[in-house]
């Protein structure tokens, strides 16, 4: 090789390598952490958010996905996003109910009839004030429209089999740090216990539960199918998901950049909805042939009843003003 060439590759190298550390410092990068695996429908659906982002920023934009709570458990997240120490958290906004009155309306048993009217209430006047709120902590929330919905029915993934409410008594439940959830199931009858979502598998394993509430695909993705061998379809609420990001983050953002976040959201968004139907298609098949569960969807009218004496509970309570459950309602 001559001197004159060699010269030409090595200046050739130095140049590629000085375009590539141009395009990694002007790249902006965000940490989004999630508590499932990646597998499950919301790891699909924030891995496809990320994709989304890198192609329509043609790559000056990148989202780091952190699945399955290598960034803590969901209140753990939500207060990084809130504090500015993590970006995003693809956001349950039930788990906001410590800190969103509104937010304890969202898991109250069989208040919302479908996700349509779920939809509505993130939409209307009635859960504004809750937006607010999550403003002035700090975070905002990327889907306006709120398309994030969940296609798979909920459920409780359990060791034996339930089919009335009665059959619950004394059953060690898994449930998450939310009032209306404990009170829920307490009104079902379980004994509940708090385990964060990732310590789920092992509880069952150690016999510290006997079971929790999750849609059969969660159950199958997390594969606590594999230690708890029976599936009831309760529908006790509804859920429709949303990536909140830290507010001075996004601040920073120029409109261009917004729009990629919206645009990403939607588009991705789709691809979450589709998964989630999966759920109760191929990953219920997959748990009953791989792992021996037994679905089972009882009449639901016992639970139905034991609901609406749970929700006359708290509003005795003072829990939740009436004025919002009659709000919630009227939506219809």
């Amino acid at each position: 090789m001559t001197i004159k060439r060699r010269a030409c590759i090595t200046a050739g190298a130095l140049a590629l390598a000085v375009t590539l550390a141009q395009t990694a410092a002007a790249q902006l990068v965000f940490k989004l952490g999630t508590v499932d695996n990646e597998r499950s429908h919301s790891g699909v659906g924030v891995d496809a958010f990320a994709a989304e982002i890198a192609k329509l920023s043609n790559g000056t934009m990148k989202i780091e996905v952190f699945h399955a709570g290598k960034l803590g458990g969901i209140p753990a997240q939500m207060a990084n996003v809130f504090a500015g120490s993590q970006d995003m958290h693809l956001l349950y906004p039930e788990f906001l109910s410590n800190q969103v009155p509104e937010a304890k309306l969202i898991s109250m048993p069989y208040l919302f009839e479908n996700l349509e009217h779920l939809q509505k209430f993130y939409k209307s006047d009635v859960w504004k004030p809750a937006v607010d709120l999550i403003d002035q902590r700090g975070a905002v929330i990327l889907d306006k429209e709120w398309s994030w919905t969940i296609q798979d029915p909920r459920g409780l993934i359990v060791v034996k089999p339930i089919f009335t409410p009665d059959d619950m008594k004394g059953l060690k439940l898994r449930i998450w740090e939310d009032k209306t959830a404990i009170e829920t199931w307490r009104g079902f009858g379980a004994t509940t216990q708090i385990v964060p979502r990732p310590e789920m598998y092992l509880a069952f394993k150690q016999g510290i539960i006997q079971g929790g509430p999750e849609t059969i695909g969660i159950a199958y993705d997390q594969k606590n199918a594999e230690v708890a061998k029976y599936w009831v379809r309760t529908e006790e609420y509804y859920q429709i998901i949303n990536i909140m990001m830290n507010k001075a983050k996004y601040q920073t953002l120029t409109p261009e950049q917004r729009k990629i976040l919206e645009t990403a959201m939607q588009n991705a968004g789709k691809i979450f909805v589709a998964t989630t139907v999966t759920g109760y298609t191929e990953k219920k098949e997959k748990a009953k042939t791989e792992f021996g569960v037994a679905v089972i969807e009882p009449p639901l009218a016992p639970w139905r009843e034991r609901g609406a004496q749970t929700i006359a509970r708290l509003l005795q309570e003072n829990y939740v003003p009436a004025s919002l459950i009659e709000k919630v309602r009227a939506l219809k």
